[in-house]
């Protein structure tokens, strides 16, 4: 029986971006696949009524009560509905992995810039607007400006001392990918980076903090800190640009969640 997955985006997925080329994959593969773009068009829970499976990726939100609507009626989600209100925003995705005992900076959330140069005073500190883009914005390490740069409240956690360098996994299931990439504490975002082989250590790293934060396809950003691997951010369903093969893995995975018996990725 053909499987049938409804792709919930926030725009129209552009020729050679992940998106499409899963989709591209799952199709060969004899998996129907819709578009839906609640940004674009009013779109209902019962849209979605006969699917296996609803994969959304880069909504806003106001898609909230969609998502949330289609798990309570036990409609399967990738990324899983309770992973994502983990990453609703930067304070969310604080506790969660504090709660998990997944090695990340400890922190505390402060509702004024005074409160915020008074930690700084403490110790050295990179400070997050909860509310952010994501991507280095409206993330900002010692020394800090006097006056404010970005609007409240503020998470503040420890700079972890570390060699200025992001190690990128990229997590689909089981199958995890690395690049490496310059900080966005030194230097701006870029979207270029350099693939590395991910060791056992920075796997199990990547896979343990998705189970417990109940993520399927995520960016887990890593920096080697004095005590070892430190998790600063995660990401739902990334870009995976310049992954070999991730195009495969997001849809391997996505065969696998439909409950395909065969697989055609071998």
């Amino acid at each position: 029986m053909q499987r049938r997955t409804t792709f919930l985006l926030g725009k129209k997925p552009r020729a050679g971006t992940i998106v499409a080329e899963v989709i591209d994959l799952l199709t060969t593969w004899d998996v129907s696949c819709e578009v839906l773009l609640p940004h674009d068009q009013h779109v209902r829970p019962d849209d979605t009524q006969d699917v296996d499976l609803v994969v959304h990726r880069g909504l806003s939100g106001a898609d909230e009560d969609l998502l949330s609507t289609l798990d309570a009626m036990g409609t399967p989600l990738c990324n899983p509905w309770a992973g994502s209100t983990h990453l609703r925003d930067r304070a969310a995705l604080h506790g969660a992995l504090d709660r998990a005992s997944v090695p990340s900076p400890r922190g505390v959330m402060h509702a004024t810039w005074a409160e915020v140069l008074a930690e700084e005073g403490r110790r050295r500190v990179v400070v997050k607007a909860v509310a952010g883009p994501g991507r280095g914005c409206g993330v900002l390490p010692s020394p800090l400006p006097q006056e404010p740069p970005m609007d409240g409240p503020y998470l503040v956690e420890e700079l972890i001392e570390h060699d200025g360098t992001d190690r990128k996994l990229y997590v689909a299931g089981q199958h995890v990918s690395g690049l490496l990439k310059p900080s966005t504490l030194v230097r701006s975002h870029t979207t270029e980076g350099t693939p590395f082989t991910v060791d056992a250590q920075l796997a199990e790293l990547a896979r343990r903090t998705l189970q417990h934060l109940d993520l399927h396809l995520a960016g887990v950003d890593v920096v080697i800190g004095p005590d070892g691997p430190v998790v600063v951010d995660v990401n739902a369903f990334p870009g995976y640009r310049g992954v070999e093969a991730a195009a495969r893995a997001v849809a391997a995975h996505l065969l696998e969640h439909l409950g395909r018996a065969d697989d055609p990725t071998s």
